[in-house]
């Protein structure tokens, strides 16, 4: 029978570097939102056709709602620095274009998750289903669900759109895209890295640049057509018009219940 002393030298370095990871994720994490406050804010758009969002930093999500022509916007600032705090702010302007705009201090050292230096803004708004979205953000994950249209613009987390009654556009530059249940045309105009997967799009799928991730697309009622793609499997299934791949660098492609012209690259 094995005693401690005749552990393997292995085995209690193993034990010794998670006992110092477990530490470490938990002083860290105690002090992960030194100062904090909540947002609670609405904002008439009775008036309004487009809703401008402007984030940053942290988790962004959006729900439609009961046509009530209010938004309504909550959410948690966290920062390391209580000037930083104050300094995060959330503004809204009222009209044709509305608009709720995220504010957030410069930081000097950046945004980092285990550094020292932090700020970041969650933020949650349920607004009119019958809304149109026009979204800028620059980190964090994003969830839409339940809104008309969406055009957005995002540098990285991942994005999640469901149930829209318009059009879907978007340019992103890294983290998964998940688009289902889309009532318009859906448009990747670029991404860079990350996957794209889209379920149910009730209209034409484009996807102009793409440069690495797979791409999954299945029930389309109308084309697919994926201009350029760098890297990454393309799979379609149970489109309604044509598919067509106009250039692609690697990966395998597949299709399977197209009803119109399969078009693929020479070399594919």
């Amino acid at each position: 029978m094995k005693t401690a002393y005749s552990l393997p030298i292995r085995f209690w370095a193993l034990l010794l570097a998670g006992l110092l990871i477990y530490q470490f994720s938990t002083a860290a994490s105690a002090d992960w939102c030194k100062y904090e406050k909540d947002i609670e804010m609405t904002l008439d758009v009775s008036q309004s056709e487009v809703l401008a969002i402007s984030a940053a930093a942290g988790d962004l999500k959006i729900t439609g709602v009961s046509n009530s022509g209010i938004a309504v916007i909550t959410g948690k600032a966290c920062a390391s620095k209580e000037k930083w705090l104050e300094a995060s702010q959330v503004e809204v302007i009222t009209g044709e274009e509305a608009q709720i705009n995220v504010n957030l201090p410069d930081t000097d050292g950046g945004f980092s998750f285990i550094g020292n230096n932090y700020v970041w803004l969650d933020l949650k708004i349920e607004l009119p289903e019958d809304l149109a979205l026009n979204v800028r953000d620059s980190s964090g994950d994003i969830e839409i669900k339940n809104v008309a249209s969406v055009q957005l613009q995002d540098s990285s987390g991942d994005i999640d759109i469901r149930q829209t009654s318009g059009a879907i556009s978007i340019r992103d530059s890294s983290g998964d895209i998940y688009v289902e249940d889309a009532g318009g045309d859906f448009t990747i105009v670029s991404d860079s890295s990350g996957d794209i997967r889209a379920v149910g799009v009730n209209g034409s799928v484009l996807i102009k640049n793409d440069s690495s991730g797979d791409i999954h697309i299945s029930q389309v009622s109308q084309n697919v057509t994926v201009e350029r793609d760098s890297s990454g499997d393309i799979s379609v299934r149970d489109v309604g018009g044509d598919f067509r791949v106009l250039k692609d660098g690697s990966g395998e492609i597949s299709a399977q219940n197209v009803a119109g012209e399969v078009q693929l690259p020479e070399d594919a």
